[in-house]
């Protein structure tokens, strides 16, 4: 009974999040692309009909009024992955990349998240720690340095020859 609520729940999240493969193969190390939606906010001058302003008997002007409107906005934040904490749909992981005037800059996203619009994994670190903590204490390039993952692609359509 445990593995079909398991696979309804596996099969909304694949709905959900169409990048779910690339969201499981991420670990510690990895330097990853997270795009995230933020909320611009501005205000936007409206004019009033009459009906509307009937309506607005207390307001002190009647031809105008500003409106909050609501944007959503896709930044991407560029790092590398120091840390994952939690399990199953809780779980979230810690980016910290060098911003401005050597400034160190970390954001926890959850994986599992609308907030979490794609991620892109850029290049596969191997670290020999589970947390990378230890990078917040580096200076300049050698805070964004973890070993990278030697990986073989071999394109599909390449003959394999198998040796005798």
């Amino acid at each position: 009974m445990n593995t079909e609520v398991m696979k309804k729940v596996a099969a909304q999240f694949a709905k959900e999040f169409p990048d779910i493969e690339q969201r499981k193969a991420m670990k510690v190390g990895d330097t990853v692309i997270a795009h995230t939606k933020i909320i611009v906010i501005r205000k936007v001058q409206k004019t009033l009909t009459t009906a509307e302003k009937q309506s607005m008997k207390k307001a002190q002007d009647a031809g105008k009024v500003f409106n909050q409107m609501e944007n959503l906005k896709s930044q991407p934040f560029r790092g590398v992955v120091i840390a994952m904490k939690g399990y199953g749909s809780n779980k979230k992981f810690v980016v910290r990349k060098i911003g401005a005037d050597n400034v160190g800059v970390e954001k926890i996203i959850p994986l599992f998240s609308p907030v979490l619009e794609k991620l892109e994994i850029v290049a596969k670190g191997k670290p020999r720690r589970a947390k990378l903590f230890y990078l917040r204490h580096r200076v300049g390039k050698s805070a964004l340095k973890v070993k990278e993952r030697k990986t073989v692609v071999v394109p599909k359509d390449t003959p394999v020859e198998v040796a005798a």
